[in-house]
């Protein structure tokens, strides 16, 4: 997207430069051979061609409304994903089952081998005993996607950290709620942040596990790997392991409310994602943009031929003037109308990805957070 104050001329150069530079030549041409070689035939009246101005102008704000329509539909679309995932995280801290619950038994080999997909079962499936509510399975990473390490090598660290740790009462609420977030609160709110980066890469057509391999267990990037909407087959993993977790509550009631609240959700974050698919695999109909792309380049070829006559050596400054506005309209529209591709114009997905991350992290009580994406040359992405 660009944010830059000014537009860089090396963005305008390329959308417009070699178009108006053959249609400069092409008007030199006419008035060479008007004026030198007094061939009087290559002047036309003009008020077919104002005419026919006229109608293009009304063809291009038409076409380009529809294309800033999607545009910014893009980036509601993507604010809406910034904020459901905050909820989602906010959700998933405060009101899942806290540490000490009742933990529900593992599943048997029988009930394993009964779960209909491989991704499904690294849902429900508990390697290994979780001890403490800090114990890492490997699905925590941090920024440099290295794995943390397992409680047993902390030992050390632990013993230490416990001689520089405050009294009970000197600790504020923020402070117990973070070191109380049980494994499966982290790592259904790490999902989320590789649900967001795996969007991010499904709708740019770029393979997203080498972008999510630091937020899930080896066995489900694996697990991912037979997928082919991995952000969709990540959202059934969260219900999934979601509903592994309210296993752990006893009360009918509340176990109700968990389902109706993290469902519409998840409910959301699905309606967003095909929301986004929608935009990005449905173009505008073909015929606007070829009808007017023949039709401005056949008012540009017409244009020096009728002013010709009144403008003189003129002609070709003023063919450019028009020229650029006309080809720059066309090209304008025509870039906005695809918000997904990775383009200047595009939804800067990156820097909103990143800063999901961030806000998610914090959540989770981390301070080594991932620095926010800057703009590069007026640019953000």
């Amino acid at each position: 997207m660009i944010v830059g104050r000014r537009l860089s001329w090396r963005i305008i150069l390329r959308y417009t430069g070699l178009p108006v530079t053959l249609h400069v030549l092409f008007a030199l041409a006419i008035i060479v051979g008007y004026r030198a070689y007094g061939a009087s035939w290559l002047a036309v009246p003009a008020l077919p061609i104002t005419v026919l101005a006229a109608a293009l102008g009304v063809l291009l704000a038409f076409r380009n409304n529809s294309a800033y329509d999607r545009w910014w539909e893009a980036r509601t679309l993507w604010g809406g994903v910034v904020n459901w995932s905050r909820s989602f995280a906010r959700q998933v801290l405060t009101l899942l089952p806290r540490p000490g619950t009742t933990q529900e038994e593992p599943l048997s080999e029988v009930e394993l081998a009964a779960v209909p997909s491989r991704l499904l079962r690294t849902a429900v499936d508990r390697p290994g005993t979780v001890r403490g509510p800090r114990a890492s399975d490997g699905a925590v990473r941090d920024r440099f996607g290295q794995a943390r390490m397992p409680t047993d090598a902390k030992v050390s660290l632990e013993h230490i950290a416990v001689l520089e740790t405050p009294p009970e009462e000197q600790r504020g609420i923020i402070t117990k709620m973070v070191e109380s977030i049980t494994e499966d609160a982290r790592e259904l709110v790490y999902a989320q942040m590789g649900f967001v980066h795996a969007l991010r890469c499904h709708l740019r057509r770029q393979d997203p596990l080498p972008e999510i391999v630091r937020f899930f267990r080896p066995a489900v990037i694996e697990a991912l790997r037979e997928e082919h909407n991995i952000p969709s087959a990540i959202l059934l993993w969260m219900a999934t392991r979601l509903r592994r977790i309210y296993g752990q509550v006893s009360d009918p009631q509340k176990v109700v409310f968990l389902h109706v609240t993290m469902d519409r959700t998840l409910s959301e974050m699905t309606n967003l994602l095909g929301a986004c698919e929608r935009i990005k695999n449905t173009p505008l109909p073909r015929q606007y943009d070829i009808l007017l792309y023949v039709m401005t380049r056949a008012y540009l070829v017409l244009l020096p031929l009728g002013v010709v006559e009144e403008l003189g050596w003129l002609m070709p400054i003023v063919t450019a003037i028009i020229a650029f506005l006309f080809i720059g309209l066309d090209a304008v529209g025509r870039d906005i109308e695809t918000p997904f591709e990775d383009d200047v114009s595009d939804t800067p997905m990156t820097a909103l990805s990143r800063t999901i991350e961030i806000n998610l992290r914090q959540m989770l009580g981390e301070t080594e957070l991932p620095q926010p994406v800057q703009p590069q040359k007026g640019l953000l992405y």
